[in-house]
């Protein structure tokens, strides 16, 4: 153990720390009326796994804390999310299985936050679903987000982005549960704070919220607290339960670790495919696997990433995507497949070279470009209708070019002259305004250098937003 006495700002607090594993080390706070118990974690060692409790009753939720690191085989665990003692209130995704989903609430101050992280280890801390309406038409278990570990947090986030957030519902003194990472984003802390003890006061939110920009943390939430405030470490529990022992909560956040990475693990974190069959490891730890080819499906890898893929997946491909009409459509996220009506939202069905989408009904292709013959450029981007007026610039059009300058005469510079990036009328032979491009005589398309007002028309913001949200099939990241 190393002992270090902090400066006066934490109250001559006491910090003894002690390395767990290579990349964990737990850290023991006294002073100043606290008792603070801390593991901080380094997610780039691969022998370092994330584990939140899987829905199994008794035996990983509901259950206290010590039970759950016991049957889930953890080096450390910690309390999660408020509850009843049975459900949890917030997202809850145990090794890819979404069994309780995300809930936006008010009354505590702010939408209800999240913990979740990806199969290779990366981690997220909000207060709001990453797009609102994304969950509704898929899960955060495919992508964009693939969230493979996730539990609910207690209430609004305490820090965002290094800044501390005011507004906490709770202003007592009571026992405090948190998670955070730090700016790196691979360093995550998991803190349990003693309180309603002769020893220990316990923390206001905000002071937990101070404690945790004191440990340099970038985001961070609070977890439950009181009684259900315990954090285990190689089995032990740390830290004092104001019950006189630890309570039964609905559900649990854990570390595992491997000294020996397992032989089967074609990655120590994330999943991959053997042929059909589809397996996973976390921390070099063999999660097991499935064959894909038993539902009719096949396996598809997109990085440290696997899934299976549904057999209607337009042309086979887990993100494929395919208009059946000129709204509806069916495709495959993550190879899951789906399908939908873009003219409930007023919009067509479209398709180009990067699949299918719902678009504004003006657009040829969900991405795409035009010239009318009145000279004026329509484009779409991912379904999002605008216009350009080239002829009113004294510009031209072309549909792939969209507007820009005219062809210039051949550049008669004086011989010798070999500044010939300048392809306008350069007939002046101390001109040094090199700022156009490309041999003599070609086409410049504008630069935002250039004043180009490529934004003058209608656009449909949300049309980007049910592409990602799974209304269609999305693409990879």
């Amino acid at each position: 153990m190393v002992a270090l006495l902090l400066l006066a700002s934490t109250a001559h607090a006491t910090d003894d720390w002690t390395t767990m594993r290579s990349g964990v080390d737990y850290l023991h706070r006294t002073g100043s009326g606290q008792d603070i118990y801390a593991v901080r974690v380094d997610l780039t060692v691969p022998n370092v796994g994330l584990h939140a409790s899987a829905d199994a009753s008794g035996t990983e939720r509901r259950v206290t804390t010590p039970t759950f690191a016991s049957n889930a085989d953890t080096l450390v665990a910690i309390n999660a999310d408020w509850s009843d003692g049975t459900t949890p209130v917030g997202l809850a995704i145990s090794d890819g299985f979404l069994w309780n989903t995300h809930i936006g609430d008010d009354t505590v101050g702010g939408t209800w936050g999240y913990f979740a992280c990806t199969a290779t280890k990366q981690c997220t801390i909000a207060a709001e679903q990453p797009l609102d309406v994304a969950w509704w038409f898929g899960s955060p278990t495919l992508a964009p987000y693939r969230y493979f570990q996730a539990v609910g947090t207690n209430g609004q986030q305490l820090v965002q982005g290094g800044t501390a957030l005011s507004g906490c519902y709770d202003t007592a003194q009571n026992p405090r549960s948190a998670v955070c990472l730090e700016a790196d984003g691979t360093t995550l802390w998991l803190i349990v704070v003693d309180g309603r003890t002769s020893r220990a006061a316990g923390m206001t939110c905000d002071q937990t919220r101070d404690l945790l920009l004191d440990l340099g943390c970038w985001d961070g939430a609070m977890l439950d607290g009181g009684g259900s405030s315990t954090l285990v470490v190689e089995g032990d529990t740390k830290n004092n339960p104001s019950d006189g022992s630890p309570r039964t909560v609905a559900n649990h956040f854990g570390i595992v670790y491997e000294d020996t990475l397992d032989a089967r693990c074609g990655v120590a974190n994330g999943r991959w495919c053997d042929g059909t069959v589809i397996s996973a490891c976390q921390g070099g730890r063999y999660l097991g696997g499935g064959d894909c080819a038993a539902y009719g499906a096949g396996c598809e890898e997109d990085g440290d990433y696997a899934y299976c893929v549904d057999y209607r997946c337009p042309g086979g491909s887990g993100s494929g995507s395919a208009c059946t009409g000129a709204s509806t459509f069916e495709g495959c996220t993550d190879g899951s497949y789906g399908t939908g009506d873009c003219g409930a939202f007023g919009l067509a069905c479209g398709t180009d070279a990067s699949g299918s989408a719902c678009m504004d009904a003006r657009c040829p292709g969900p991405n795409s470009g035009a010239c009318t013959d009145a000279g004026v450029y329509t484009s779409c981007s991912a379904g999002s209708y605008a216009e350009q007026d080239c002829t009113a610039s004294g510009l031209s059009c072309d549909a792939t070019r969209g507007c820009y300058y005219p062809e210039d005469p051949v550049d008669t510079d004086e011989p010798g002259d070999t500044d010939d990036t300048d392809v306008s009328e350069d007939t002046d032979p101390a001109d040094t305004d090199d700022t156009d491009v490309g041999p003599p005589g070609t086409p410049r398309r504008l630069s935002d250098g250039d004043g180009c007002g490529c934004g003058t028309g209608v656009g449909v913001g949300w049309v980007g937003i049910l592409a990602v949200a799974g209304i269609v099939g999305r693409r990879r990241r």
